[in-house]
């Protein structure tokens, strides 16, 4: 493959899919407006059930807690533009083989010097690795942001600030990130490769097509055998949930994922880098059964593009 050929498919999908970078930039805006507004805008900080009395237990937290609560804090920043991507990745998906069939331009991509599978597996990269990585970005820059703003808010009390800006705290950062990404870019194959494919084959409203037809399988297989195994297969999928929990179950199973805070105590069980399992990813059938399920379905839509015309 041409990799500079390759280079500029790359680009070309950027600049005509502005919402890769566009939906984190503005994600990002909202984020950052709101903290400014809750910071600075309503006057003071509270935490719910902590009155002054109480809150004087924040300083009896251990410099392991307070770095855990500020990596919990830092971490859950990253949870809406992960949530975000995941509408544009499928979305992105299901509309970039068949718009060009819709508008005919797939004839003039044709009769250039690009094969099927290099226009596809572009299309795949961006939505797979590109838009993550984009919002992994955007997230930095607003946790940066947000740690400014913070370390401003909070400079009077003087708990947080020293926590805030420790190299572990954003090594573990980028390090959660860029398990994240790898792991959603192998979960979430086979989930880009059937939108792909649909993209690739639907007549009109790859949407439609795209979740009636696995809903079909699903009813046909529950009334021939009062079974669910497609749908929780799919269900499995799609969405962040389950890929969330088999990350973040944890090395220690009897100390949770969960923050407690009330008015006699705040247990953090551990920072957010501690609670990730990998193992529970990727040594999974599960995973590699997706993967293989996934470069199956890419498969089928480059052979679909190599057919495609316009539609009808």
């Amino acid at each position: 493959m041409n990799q500079n050929k390759f280079y500029w498919l790359l680009r070309r999908e950027l600049w005509e899919s502005r919402s890769v970078w566009m939906a984190p930039a503005i994600c990002g805006a909202i984020i950052v407006l709101a903290a400014l507004w809750a910071a600075f805008g309503t006057g003071n900080v509270s935490v719910e059930g902590l009155g002054p009395v109480e809150s004087a237990k924040l300083h009896s937290l251990t410099p392991e807690k307070l770095d855990a609560v500020a990596s919990y804090g830092v971490g859950l920043i990253a949870v809406p533009f992960f949530v975000m991507v995941l509408f544009t990745q499928f979305f992105y998906a299901l509309d970039a083989l068949y718009s060009e069939r819709r508008d005919r331009s797939v004839l003039f991509w044709k009769s250039l010097p690009v094969s099927d599978t290099e226009t596809v597996l572009s299309k795949l990269l961006v939505a797979g690795l590109v838009m993550p990585l984009v919002a992994a970005a955007a997230t930095l820059a607003t946790q940066l942001i947000l740690a400014v703003i913070a370390s401003a808010k909070l400079a009077g009390l003087g708990l947080l600030q020293g926590h805030l800006w420790t190299a572990s705290l954003w090594g573990g950062d980028l390090a959660v990130m860029a398990y994240v990404v790898l792991a959603s870019a192998l979960w979430y194959l086979p989930l880009l490769g059937w939108c792909l494919l649909v993209s690739a084959w639907a007549p009109r409203s790859p949407v439609m097509y795209a979740t009636l037809a696995p809903l079909a399988l699903g009813l046909a297989e529950f009334i021939a055998f009062r079974s669910h195994v497609v749908l929780g297969a799919i269900g499995s999928r799609v969405g962040n949930m389950e890929l969330l929990a088999r990350s973040f179950g944890g090395r220690h199973h009897g100390a949770g994922f969960g923050v407690d805070i009330d008015e006699s105590h705040i247990e953090v069980p551990r920072r957010l880098i501690d609670a990730i399992d990998p193992t529970a990813v990727f040594t999974t059938p599960t995973l590699w059964v997706g993967v293989a399920v996934g470069v199956g379905l890419v498969a089928g839509a480059i052979y679909m593009r190599r057919r495609a015309g316009e539609v009808a």
